[in-house]
Order: C-alpha cells, then sequence, then structure tokens
C-alpha cells in the first residue's frame, strides 16, 4: 500500500510537470528567457541548443532531489522519479518526434494519430509564436488542434 502512495506521487508530479513546462514556457521562455529560448524556434533545430538548459536545469533538481530520496527521503525520490520521467519523455516525445532531432523520429510520429495530433499543435506554436504551449500532450479546449483528415 505505502508503494502505490509513493508510485501515486511520481505519476501525479510527471502530470503536474507538464503544467509547470506550459506555465514556464508561456510566461518565461516567451519572455525574460527568451534570449535562451529562441534557437529552439528557428526553423531547423540542431542537435544542441541554448534551449537545452531548461532540460537541464531540471534534470539538476531531480538529481538532487534523488540523493534525498536515496537518504531516505522517499516523497524527494517519488518527485524525482516524476520530474525524471517527464525529462526523458520530452526528450524523446518533444525533441526526437516533434522537432525531429536526434534519432529524427518526426515522419514516424506523423504516421501514429496521437503523435501526429501534437506535432501539429505544437507546429502551430512555431508558426504563431503563441498558444499552445505545451509538450506533451494536446489539451482540447486549451490547445489549438488542427484538423487533419486521414490519408
Amino acid at each position: 500500500m505505502i508503494l502505490a502512495y509513493y508510485a501515486g506521487i511520481a505519476v501525479l508530479i510527471f502530470g503536474g510537470m507538464e503544467f509547470v513546462a506550459r506555465l514556464m514556457h508561456k510566461y518565461l521562455m516567451h519572455g525574460i528567457l527568451w534570449f535562451i529560448h529562441e534557437d529552439h524556434h528557428r526553423e531547423k533545430q540542431t542537435e544542441f541548443e541554448k534551449n537545452d538548459l531548461f532540460g537541464i536545469l531540471f534534470a539538476i533538481i531531480a538529481i538532487f532531489l534523488f540523493f534525498f530520496g536515496i537518504d531516505g527521503n522517499y516523497i524527494a525520490l517519488s518527485v524525482a522519479i516524476g520530474m525524471a520521467s517527464y525529462g526523458v519523455a520530452y526528450f524523446f516525445i518533444h525533441d526526437m518526434i516533434i522537432h525531429d532531432r536526434h534519432l529524427h523520429l518526426r515522419s514516424w510520429g506523423l504516421k501514429h494519430g496521437p503523435f501526429r495530433d501534437l506535432i501539429l499543435a505544437h507546429d502551430i506554436h512555431h508558426e504563431e509564436g503563441e498558444g499552445n504551449w505545451g509538450f506533451l500532450f494536446v489539451i482540447k479546449g486549451l490547445d489549438k488542434i488542427p484538423t487533419v483528415k486521414d490519408e
């Protein structure tokens, strides 16, 4: 039972990170920290960009939380697992599938419905420079969702 409690915390943190990321993206990355985020909005992304500093920052926080967790603070460990899991998902989904970085999986993602919707919704953000602030989830009523007919 106690394991389910800590696993639940990790799952809640994973989901909550999307909303932390959305708020950071809208108010900080497109605000005062634009000078770090702007290279992410170039037409062609590179293997490494200044924008990766945001992921590194969250990774450092998760690492510190892991150390507290290893020392017996299981809530900190649960938060670290949730944050790290979100970071791994971000790396694969946002960087590799949406932006075609590293393993270049965008063409694969466009063939699979949920990824295609996420790619197209995120493309709207890059075209308009606003809206669709999320990274891993398309939320109806919050995000602009393009309508595309299956071929």
